[in-house]
């Protein structure tokens, strides 16, 4: 059995696409058939708060003016998966800015419009993401089964941003999480060389980078 260390849980492996390739504009399409992704800047307005895009919006809006415009935020992560965040930006005379902050430092992002997906303020239900294998992978239809389980269950049970599960019951879905990602990077470590790029985005070889962190063999 593959040994897999702690650390590499811990990594954050999406990132704004580099580009617009065929596969995630297919999944743009799929998703908002009307609109074109685009890429817009990301300026954090002052008291904007991380994973509170639709109330940061809409405080700028009644402060400043402008424009609160629906749509998603899209992810990737080469090789495994792209991914759609239901997510809100601020328009001020046909400029877009995203005023919400990022842990991961994201200087830009890729937006795709959707005024159909709008986001209620009395619930404060958050819509799913959506997720796509980018085929490479069979592993990762497992692993984004385990997610869209985990968040069907906090979607179901939630009031506002407080969600109420049993501890016993959510951690059974988070080890099942953690399971099915780890099959994911065994698949990757084996077919990724040691002087190739590491799947972690990182830029460094990944012999320099997760593949010690990754033993295949005993």
């Amino acid at each position: 059995m593959p040994a897999i260390s702690t650390d590499l849980f811990k990594k954050n492996f999406t990132t704004t696409p580099k580009t617009v390739s065929a596969e995630v504009r297919a999944f743009c399409q799929h998703i908002s058939p009307d609109h074109e992704p685009t890429y817009v800047p990301v300026s954090p307005d002052a008291g904007a708060l991380p994973s509170e895009c639709f109330n940061n919006v809409a405080s700028k809006v009644e402060r400043d003016g402008g424009t609160l415009v629906y749509g998603w935020l899209i992810w990737e992560w080469p090789r495994v998966f792209v991914e759609a965040e239901h997510h809100a930006v601020w328009e001020q005379d046909g400029v877009l800015t995203d005023i919400t902050p990022y842990v991961n430092d994201e200087r830009q992002i890729l937006f795709l419009p959707d005024p159909t997906r709008t986001y209620d303020f009395i619930t404060q239900k958050r819509l799913i993401n959506i997720k796509k294998n980018l085929g490479k992978l069979t592993s990762v239809d497992d692993w984004i089964a385990a997610a869209d389980r985990l968040h069907r269950a906090i979607k179901t049970n939630s009031i506002g941003n407080h969600f109420m599960l049993e501890r016993s019951y959510l951690a059974s879905m988070d080890q099942e999480i953690r399971n099915a990602l780890g099959l994911v990077f065994v698949d990757l470590a084996k077919s990724t060389g040691p002087n190739s790029q590491c799947f972690c985005a990182s830029g460094r070889k990944f012999k320099k980078c997760c593949g010690p962190l990754i033993q295949l063999h005993p």
